[in-house]
């Protein structure tokens, strides 16, 4: 008998750990499984039913369930015995709506957003604007800064985000600026989850 799920939520809590045939990949999924999955961010939105709406869009990135651990270079987080990756569901909005799990990284100063992902919202790139560089895993990465309207457990706030221009990096980080202003920021790895609480007096300038 088929268990029925009332949210994309639910069914990936009972089947997360069938993602690792994923590794390296977009997946995009729904209260009722796996409806598209690619390397490629806009290959995959491709494979949607355009009939479908209620879904919400994840990469898996390569070091996750790692087994056996391996020592690979930067990237010292692989060395783990825990598989659970603290990512939370958010909306981003700006010309269009995803819905999707991000990396809660304290480590990262913006959020960030790879470039089809962000072409995909409605982002463009103004002539003439100046690209910006960081460091990033493995080297510089070039990236625009954007705002993005985010939804996080109902709570709406105006979140800058740099939109990368390397098209080789997938990351997808939730960052400090702004987010850890309005939240306090719970993580439970014990448990396979976090907890977000909005500070009501927050203020973001």
């Amino acid at each position: 008998m088929n268990q029925f799920y009332q949210t994309p939520s639910e069914w990936y809590k009972d089947h997360r750990h069938q993602l690792k045939h994923y590794r390296g990949q977009w997946i995009a999924f729904t209260k009722e499984g796996i409806v598209a999955h690619h390397q490629k961010f806009n290959t995959m939105m491709e494979h949607i039913d355009p009939n479908i709406s209620d879904y919400v869009v994840e990469r898996i990135f390569e070091n996750e369930f790692v087994d056996p651990p391996k020592f690979l270079p930067v990237r010292l987080r692989t060395v783990k015995k825990h598989e659970w990756q603290p990512k939370y569901e958010v909306q981003l909005k700006f010309q269009q709506t995803i819905t999707l799990k991000m990396l809660v990284d304290s480590g990262a100063d913006f959020s960030l957003i790879p470039k089809d992902l962000g072409t995909k919202l409605g982002y463009v790139k103004s002539p003439g604007e100046t690209i910006n560089q960081a460091d990033g895993v493995g080297g510089s990465v070039d990236y625009l800064l954007r705002d993005v309207e985010m939804v996080i457990d109902s709570r709406v706030i105006t979140v800058p985000v740099a939109w990368l221009q390397t098209e080789e990096c997938e990351e997808i980080l939730l960052g400090r600026e702004v987010v850890f202003d309005c939240f306090d920021i719970e993580f439970k790895q014990a448990e396979e989850t976090m907890v977000f609480r909005f500070r009501e007096r927050s203020v973001v300038t």
